[in-house]
């Protein structure tokens, strides 16, 4: 082969990547459950409508899935001012040599890790849920109105070797959602 045709070669290949339209995930983000105990706050929530998520991940790839949770203040002429937040990110892979999904979850000050035999309804609510996240003390809050803001993004941790070289061409974020809740607090209103 000449240089010449490896390089329309190589072109061609990557105007098809850019040219592909992306898939339309219908994968969405719970509405935040906000749970006040012992004046903390606690959120629940977590993705549904994930069958393209358990299609990738039962084909073999390694996913990552990092669930952002922040407190803003709203103001009424201002923009709303950011609090505080928190990450837990979540990692899961099937493992061919003993026929199991190993899945870790790590919210900053502990890991978590957990097998799972099965791709079943208690590895999809352990995965693809966040629980009792505590996110800040009410007692700590100046006064006013404050709502959440959920942020979800998913990748692919391991890509095959030929991918590689694309990486220009293929984002490093495959799936970036995001969901607010109503004002939920009125704090010395």
């Amino acid at each position: 082969m000449t240089k010449f045709t490896i390089i329309i070669l190589f072109s061609s290949i990557c105007f098809l990547f850019i040219l592909i339209p992306a898939r339309a995930l219908t994968v969405e983000i719970m509405e935040p459950v906000i749970i006040i105990q012992d004046n903390n706050i606690f959120i629940n929530t977590g993705l549904t409508d994930i069958k393209e998520l358990e299609t990738t991940i039962k084909s073999g790839i390694e996913k990552e899935i990092v669930f952002t949770i922040e407190l803003f203040k709203a103001w009424n002429f201002w923009p709303d001012e950011f609090v505080v937040s928190k990450k837990i990110h979540k990692i899961i892979k099937y493992d061919d040599l003993r026929g199991q999904y190993l899945a870790s979850s790590n919210d900053g000050t502990e890991e978590n890790k957990k097998k799972f035999k099965n791709f079943d309804a208690s590895m999809k609510d352990w995965f693809f849920t966040t629980k009792e996240v505590k996110l800040a003390n009410i007692k700590e809050l100046d006064p006013g109105n404050y709502y959440i803001r959920v942020v979800s993004e998913s990748k692919s941790r391991k890509l095959p070797p030929v991918i590689g070289f694309l990486m220009l061409f293929i984002p490093e974020v495959e799936m970036s959602l995001a969901k607010e809740s109503q004002v939920l607090l009125s704090i010395g209103n």
